[in-house]
């Protein structure tokens, strides 16, 4: 997999590690969520129709947002198992028809998007679509770092999906040699230690999952 997400570089070149420019507060998340539906669908279909003027603070209500609806399966989709159990056969019709279907009810997995823009790439699908999904991957991880910088469980990078934390590690990093991680449950994040890359040139990288580790528990 790591291979994999090395192919992308080229276009997450823009994309660097932004110092933390706000804080992410998932109480306003959650209550525009559960109490303003209709605004959080507006916001949703603006991301959906790729808007270049979309907010990162649009971005975030949308992927954030995802882990207070019921749909949220907090990383135990068993469609992205199987995406992944494709992808290793190389079935590449069968990945992208999973990927599309995931993204019909997850417009936000990481996992779908990338795997959406690979198999529609290899299949010949319109630039128009592929540059859809690249579009939204981008915006995500785009998001996400400008809401931490991931060098301390003060300033995490936050993920709904422990899955995503290995596309901002190869994709956005570049990370090439993970050499350990573990779970603080006090400050809910994944210590992950690492060798620097030129984008991450420390050892130690915080990830905080607490969305994850909310939903979970609760099971």
């Amino acid at each position: 997999m790591r291979r994999i997400f090395f192919t992308f570089a080229i276009l997450l070149s823009a994309i660097t590690a932004i110092q933390a420019q706000a804080k992410l507060d998932f109480d306003d998340i959650k209550e525009t969520v559960e109490n303003e539906k209709d605004y959080f669908r507006d916001i949703v279909n603006v991301f959906l129709s790729d808007d270049p003027l979309i907010r990162t603070g649009d971005i975030a209500l949308v992927y954030y947002g995802h882990s207070y609806l019921p749909t949220y399966n907090g990383g135990n989709d068993k469609n992205e198992e199987e995406l992944k159990n494709q992808m290793a056969k190389g079935d590449t019709k069968k990945v992208y028809e999973i990927a599309k279907e995931i993204l019909s009810y997850n417009p936000v997995s990481l996992n779908a998007l990338f795997y959406a823009w690979r198999s529609a790439t290899d299949l010949g699908k319109p630039e128009s679509e592929v540059t859809s999904y690249v579009t939204k991957y981008l915006n995500i991880l785009n998001m996400i770092t400008t809401y931490g910088d991931g060098k301390s469980s003060r300033t995490p990078l936050y993920v709904i999906n422990p899955d995503d934390q290995d596309h901002l590690l190869y994709g956005i990093f570049e990370i090439e040699d993970v050499k350990g991680r573990q779970l603080d449950t006090e400050t809910m994040c994944n210590i992950i230690t690492v060798e620097p890359s030129k984008k991450f040139p420390y050892r130690t990288m915080y990830i905080n999952v607490s969305r994850f580790l909310s939903h979970t528990s609760k099971k």
